[in-house]
């Protein structure tokens, strides 16, 4: 369980009604939220199958507590609420999940909540584009846009379409993971590539294409 930072505005509840095994951290009460922030995880789960491969139903339970949280940032100031996404991307980071997973799910959030409330309330939620912007900076550090596409692409070229479709945007977790390694996290790295290279789960082509993603991604990283 993390332990969160406070960030407990109005209409909130302990994270344990949305997922008993989060704690007694604030979380969104909002059912429109709630519901909104369920919407951005299907698509961030159907864009990553390596959230559900990887992290499983427990996993998804924690999606929804970790989003309910994630909303409640809305009512802080800029920086505050980047310090804690970026508190939380760093967590996740060294639990196998890169922060450019955060960073994309921030988006698909920001995306969802902005449609539910008209007029004012929308700027509210403009909070997430600076969370998302926080983390994207810190990828784009380390990788601009076009080499980190890149080393995705080259992960795809090197693994049987099959095993990409399973595991599509695999290239992209590694990439992101070394950025995060450059960026102080040491464990990104290794709490990826532990699982990406299991040789009960995968075969030798797939494994020898996450090494050598990753060994190209550190010569190019910045």
């Amino acid at each position: 369980m993390h332990e969160f930072p406070t960030a407990a505005p109005p209409r909130t509840q302990p994270a344990s009604a949305l997922n008993p095994a989060a704690g007694d951290h604030a979380v969104t009460a909002d059912p429109l939220e709630i519901a909104a922030a369920e919407r951005a995880i299907r698509r961030s789960w159907a864009e990553f199958p390596y959230y559900a491969r990887r992290f499983g139903a427990r996993g998804r339970s924690f999606s929804s507590s970790d989003s309910g949280w994630l909303v409640t940032l809305c009512a802080l100031t800029k920086e505050g609420a980047c310090a804690q996404a970026l508190w939380l991307g760093t967590v996740l980071s060294g639990r196998g999940m890169p922060r450019w997973m955060l960073e994309h799910h921030i988006d698909l959030l920001a995306d969802e909540l902005t449609r539910i409330r008209p007029g004012p309330e929308w700027a509210h939620y403009e909070r997430f584009h600076d969370c998302a912007g926080a983390l994207r900076a810190r990828r784009l550090a380390v990788f601009d846009e076009a080499t980190f596409r890149a080393l995705e692409q080259d992960f795809d070229a090197r693994v049987a379409s099959g095993d990409l479709r399973r595991l599509r945007r695999m290239g992209g977790i590694l990439a992101a993971a070394v950025a995060d390694e450059r960026d102080g996290i040491e464990l990104a790295v290794p709490s990826v590539v532990s699982w990406a290279t299991d040789p009960e789960r995968f075969g030798d082509d797939w494994i020898a294409a996450v090494h050598e993603t990753v060994a190209e991604a550190r010569i190019r990283a910045r």
